[in-house]
């Protein structure tokens, strides 16, 4: 009896020895010191569990919950001053170019010290987060640069967490730059990097990752579904789940490390412990397989999507994609193969960007290598597009010419030569801001299906069946119309490898048929995103996000089916742990921040 209590009241007296030493280290240490660390936590504000000292942070061991060894100076340093962190920095936080009002930014611990040396001496700080109109004055020259509207917000309780102080100046080009001129000239201050003004906030404890990623989602978007899907972000729909996953495998670990520190002394076996925590760890690995199976939805909806229109020459291709771009964006003529290349035209379709991709015109016989690469590319752009739209000159089949049908079967059999095909990132370049190159994100996609992920579903074709006016002149009527889809759909059907062929008569050169075709482009384009999802459920927006829960998914299952002891088991719990925490910031992720915040303008 007296051997159980005193190994349950060792832990206790280790605790004790432990929080003791520490105490009489912190109140012998000299007092420039301490003071030097409180000056330093009233200057940053508010913490996140990034910015709080090592000493007030639990660090746990993923095998055993024990605390590690105490910190050390070197380690408060590297926490309390993260690298590029240093000084007052100051920006343009409004696009560069003449307008009505720029707002110039300036974040740090000089920010009021800045305001003084660019106003009339004597004059007091501005009233917290109430306009004053002032005169910007250049300290150099003593020159009124403008009359401008100051704002100030004190720190913590600020964008960033530091002292703010903005000037709302007119937007005149030499009024922005005269004004930045002498922002310079202030000592202490220095210009922004990208995304600056943002990191400091997630230093600060003024939002998290998710929160700081889904703001310049919603900065850069363009349509009304990017919108959408960045305030959801921005509202802390995927952070609750993530962080209620996170909880319960923090559950798991703790109920593992109990029978580890005292299983043997209170009787326990181990399959008691494990059965239960086997359960909960197997609810999450369904719930982040279910999550991972979203069909990149979110991921579609923040880059866009691809619509490739593909056809014989002169089939009216180049005629379809002016009519949907309202422009004459692509050169119309009665020559075959004036395309040679890939016409791209950016659209919003649905409340979604979509890529347009006009293509050259597929026949059996081209006239040179020149039309043969375009041709094959054509084939690529077609085997890697969301949205497939085949454009067939409609007259042309009612009088029964092969050459539409021949295309049917040349594209069929290009597509089945793989070989080459893949090496062509084809308009993802050229996609503007759309950026379909953050793609390309520091953790590669994998090219093999995930175990748990949707398998990619045949996708449904449109057929446009053009030049309805000159087919009704050749004594085409509605009936022989019907006649002739009911011909094509079996063929298109096997060809593509889809049950789900649609048909549109339609005239680009009398717009009769425009419409309708448009309502159906728009709803393919919709259903891309959002069939099989709950609207509130929140959907993954980036590569990083997936490949972390990759990574705990796969952590999770080889707890559960590992065979070595629960020690080295709980390992596995640890790395889930330290994944998830990473999509929020909720451990160390200094290594990513670059990544995260580069993509911001200068003055965020």
């Amino acid at each position: 009896m007296a051997a159980a209590v005193s190994q349950m009241l060792r832990p206790l007296l280790l605790l004790i020895l432990f929080v003791g030493s520490n105490s009489w280290s912190f109140f012998t240490a000299p007092a420039h010191d301490t003071a030097t660390l409180s000056k330093s936590f009233q200057r940053n504000g508010a913490f996140s569990s990034l910015r709080k000292p090592l000493a007030a942070r639990p660090r746990i061991c993923a095998a055993k919950c024990t605390l590690l060894d105490p910190p050390t100076a070197e380690d408060e340093d590297d926490i309390l001053v993260p690298p590029k962190y240093e000084g007052t920095i100051y920006a343009q936080s409004t696009p560069i170019g003449v307008g009505g009002i720029a707002v110039l930014r300036v974040s740090g611990t000089d920010a009021l010290a800045a305001l003084a040396r660019l106003s009339k001496p004597g004059l007091a700080a501005p009233k917290p987060r109430t306009a004053a109109l002032r005169s910007v004055i250049d300290p150099a020259t003593g020159d009124v640069l403008d009359r401008a509207l100051v704002l100030y917000f004190p720190g913590p309780k600020s964008f960033t967490g530091e002292d703010i102080v903005e000037f709302h100046v007119h937007g005149g080009i030499a009024i922005v730059n005269s004004v930045m001129a002498a922002l310079s000239n202030v000592a202490g201050l220095r210009l922004a990097e990208r995304g600056e003004f943002t990191k400091r906030a997630f230093l600060n404890g003024r939002m998290d990752l998710l929160e700081a990623e889904a703001l310049n989602d919603l900065i850069h978007a363009e349509t009304s579904g990017q919108q959408k899907q960045a305030m959801k972000q921005m509202s802390g729909t995927h952070k609750r789940l993530y962080q209620r996953w996170r909880t319960d495998i923090l559950r798991c670990l703790a109920h593992v490390n109990a029978f580890i520190d005292y299983g043997e002394s209170d009787g326990l076996v181990e399959e008691e412990v494990l059965v239960p925590v086997h359960g909960d760890a197997s609810r999450v690995m369904r719930e982040m397989k279910s999550h991972l199976a979203d069909g990149r939805r979110g991921e579609t909806i923040r880059s866009g999507l691809r619509c490739t229109l593909v056809g014989p020459p002169n089939a009216g291709k180049s005629s379809l994609l002016n009519v949907l771009a309202a422009r004459p964006a692509a050169i119309v003529s009665a020559v075959p193969g004036t395309t040679r290349d890939i016409v791209q035209v950016r659209l919003e379709l649905g409340g979604l960007p979509v890529l347009v991709d006009d293509t050259a015109g597929l026949r059996v016989a081209a006239s040179d290598e020149i039309e043969e690469e375009g041709m094959r590319r054509s084939a690529a752009s077609f085997k890697e597009a969301d949205v497939r739209v085949l454009v067939l000159d409609g007259s042309a089949l009612a009088r029964a010419e092969g050459e539409q049908l021949e295309v049917v079967e040349l594209l069929e059999s290009m597509l089945e030569e793989d070989e080459g095909l893949e090496e062509w990132d084809v308009g993802k370049e050229t996609a503007g801001n759309w950026r379909w190159s953050e793609q390309n994100s520091p953790y590669e996609e994998e090219e093999e299906e995930e175990e748990g992920e949707q398998k990619q579903e045949a996708k449904e074709l449109l057929v446009v069946l053009n030049k309805l006016d000159l087919c009704r002149e050749g004594g085409a009527g509605e009936a022989e119309q019907k006649e002739l889809i009911s011909r094509l759909k079996p063929v298109l059907e096997s060809a593509m490898g889809t049950e789900s062929v649609n048909f549109h008569w339609l005239s680009c050169e009398s717009r009769e048929g425009v419409d309708s075709f448009l309502e159906a482009l728009s709803g393919v384009v919709r259903e891309s995103t959002e069939h099989g999802n709950d609207d509130d459920a929140p959907l993954i927006t980036r590569q990083r996000h997936r490949e972390l829960i990759r990574r705990a998914n796969a952590a999770l299952g080889r707890f559960i089916d590992s065979q070595y002891p629960i020690d080295i088991q709980a390992e596995e719990l640890g790395i889930a742990l330290d994944a998830l925490g990473k999509i929020y910031g909720e451990v160390d992720v200094e290594e990513m921040l670059d990544v995260v915040f580069r993509d911001f303008c200068i003055g965020k």
